[in-house]
């Protein structure tokens, strides 16, 4: 562990105006803006941090300090903050055109990033549909999959999905989801999903353990889907990772099993890979893991490297045709549907993903993860230690048998310590977690870890076990 807090600070200078200029801007927000997902009270209490700039895993803040970037900046910055391939990519289009529509009318760039895709994708996936953000994706695919199946099931109109499943906040995907405390207050307005429990090995919901099961809990899954069959217009799941609902790594044959009914059922599969996309797990997406090939991907965040709102929609051939034929037009679109400045900085993503060891490098950043499961196994407050590939997760307990989850006070009380030693995190509940870009070096992921450790320590010193530099 490095013993001086500079260490974990990269110098970004400022003058004492511009410092001035930022304090007035901190009030200035409080008096004009409502931040998402943010306690109100909380924020007009606090400092705000105002960020200034980036480069690679880091972003600078107005008091001149750098921090790592722990959860690329809520799970969207792939390749680094100013990537030189994006950011030339959009220079270019910006000496072209900023934006086109797309309703009735077309441009390169959207055309050969849905080639791209489509050579990318698995299976048949060859058909784009393109919006501007993950929950946008989800309503696309829910209303296609209605569409579709409706050809042959003219009553099925709901659809199943996951306990603790997060898939935006648009009304439609408040309806597949939850998670009670982000979608409860706005179940009246939505026509909920049949739900089954998340396949969560430290919280069974069969009570059972790993080492007992057959994965018991897709089975449970299946039998929901078969008795409903008939009114279901599709299948929506998070593949192998349910990130938002607390970062739940699913146990291996899980969503082969399910995928697998949804085919002899007829049912639309819709696998939503806003979080997951673009190599995260350690594949493009995470249903190559287990060969699935839904009917429906969605995809976003990652796919501009973080750079600009832009989703996709990813649906087959076979599928589209029959779109072509009933109901023959798509009543849905976005003002920004394909905005050519996003689209430049897609495909510069892509581009940069095949040139770069990006994903096949992860087995070897991992080694970083299994060090530092090795150093949390010592605290005794800490459990359900998980990840999948560049994504690492923990909980944190209030007890050392670990059934009390901690408060919401002690996990900001960490994530606050973490952030003043030189890491950005952002608890989910009693969950940890490290999402870093894919671009992250080996000695900046120790550091991450290093200073989740000392951020633990320092918490509660009495209870948490002294423990040596990881590695």
């Amino acid at each position: 562990m490095t013993d001086t807090p500079s260490s974990f600070f990269d110098n970004n200078p400022q003058d004492s105006s511009c410092s001035n200029a930022f304090g007035k801007l901190g009030e200035m927000d409080k008096k004009w803006i409502l931040h998402p997902f943010t306690p109100i009270r909380e924020w007009e209490q606090d400092h705000p941090m105002i960020i200034t700039g980036g480069k690679g895993a880091r972003i600078f803040d107005d008091q001149g300090h750098s921090y790592l970037d722990g959860t690329s900046s809520l799970w969207v910055n792939l390749l680094g903050h100013r990537h030189p391939a994006i950011d030339k990519a959009i220079r270019e289009q910006l000496e072209k055109i900023a934006h086109s529509t797309f309703l009735g009318l077309t441009h390169e760039g959207g055309i050969r990033l849905a080639e791209e895709l489509g050579k990318r994708a698995p299976g048949n996936l060859r058909r784009v549909f393109y919006s501007d953000n993950g929950s946008t994706s989800v309503e696309i695919a829910l209303k296609l999959a209605y569409l579709l199946r409706k050809q042959t099931h003219p009553g099925a109109s709901r659809f199943f999905s996951l306990e603790r499943a997060y898939h935006g906040d648009t009304l439609g995907a408040v309806g597949v989801g939850g998670i009670d405390r982000f979608h409860s207050p706005f179940y009246p307005l939505v026509h909920t999903s049949l739900k089954a429990p998340a396949p969560d090995c430290f919280q069974c919901p069969l009570g059972l353990s790993r080492d007992q099961c057959s994965i018991d809990c897709a089975e449970e899954g299946i039998r929901i889907i078969r008795r409903h069959r008939d009114e279901l217009a599709g299948v929506i799941l998070e593949p192998r990772l349910q990130a938002a609902g607390g970062m739940i790594v699913w146990p291996e044959g899980y969503l082969s099993r399910v995928a697998r009914a949804c085919v002899e059922e007829g049912i639309p599969l819709i696998l939503d890979e806003v979080a997951t996309g673009f190599g995260r797990t350690g594949a493009l997406f995470a249903c190559e893991l287990e060969g699935v090939v839904p009917d429906f991907l969605c995809a976003g965040k990652g796919l501009t490297g973080g750079y600009l709102p832009l989703a996709v929609t990813l649906f087959s051939e076979e599928t589209y045709q029959r779109l072509k034929e009933d109901p023959g037009i798509f009543y849905h679109g976005h003002s920004y549907t394909a905005n050519p400045l996003g689209v430049a900085a897609a495909r510069a993503t892509l581009r940069a993903l095949d040139e770069g060891e990006f994903i096949a490098g992860i087995p070897a950043k991992r080694e970083v993860f299994f060090n530092l499961e090795r150093e949390l196994d010592r605290f005794p407050f800490v459990g359900n230690i998980r990840s999948l590939g560049l994504i690492f997760a923990f909980d944190i307990f209030s007890d050392s048998l670990k059934k009390i989850p901690a408060d919401r006070q002690t996990m900001t009380r960490i994530e606050h310590r973490a952030q003043s030693l030189g890491l950005i995190i952002r608890p989910l509940m009693n969950t940890l977690y490290l999402i870093p870009p894919l671009s992250v070096l080996e000695d900046e992921l120790t550091l991450m870890g290093e200073i989740l450790l000392e951020s633990l320590r320092e918490f509660s010193p009495e209870r948490f076990a002294k423990s040596g530099k990881m590695g």
